[in-house]
Order: C-alpha cells, then structure tokens, then sequence
C-alpha cells in the first residue's frame, strides 16, 4: 500500500510526516504542539463525494491499522 520516495520541499521545517498514495490520495502525522498525542490529516480526491467517503474510510482504516500493529508488537 505505501512506496518510498523522499522529496526535498522548500517550506519552513515542522515536525510533519506526509506520505502520498498512488490515487493521489495522502495522509499526514505530526505531533500536537500543546498535547502528549499524534495529529493525523488524510485528504483524497475520487471521481465522486460518495467514492471520496469511501475511499478516506479506506484510507483511515489502513492506516489506524498499521499504526496499531506497530505499537501493540
């Protein structure tokens, strides 16, 4: 589902993570500035709103997923 590519973006530098799909699709993590807790962002674009729903619920699922098996192994 993920492939790796760095790219080297002129922005002012944050702690953010953000990983793009092939569909164009894309999820983000950074740590809260005022919490002890991760921010995640998530953005698509389909062909349709309802393909749209469905496919950031895919999005979030596999990702919340990943996330959980890496933290409870």
């Amino acid at each position: 589902m993920f492939t790796s590519q760095q790219e080297v973006i002129e922005l002012p530098s944050s702690n953010v993570l953000k990983f793009w799909l092939k569909d164009g699709s894309w999820f983000a993590i950074r740590p809260s500035g005022t919490e002890p807790k991760v921010k995640f962002y998530f953005g698509v674009k389909q062909a349709t709103e309802n393909r749209s729903e469905e496919r950031l619920q895919e999005i979030q699922a596999n990702v919340m997923s990943a996330i959980e098996n890496m933290i409870y192994t």
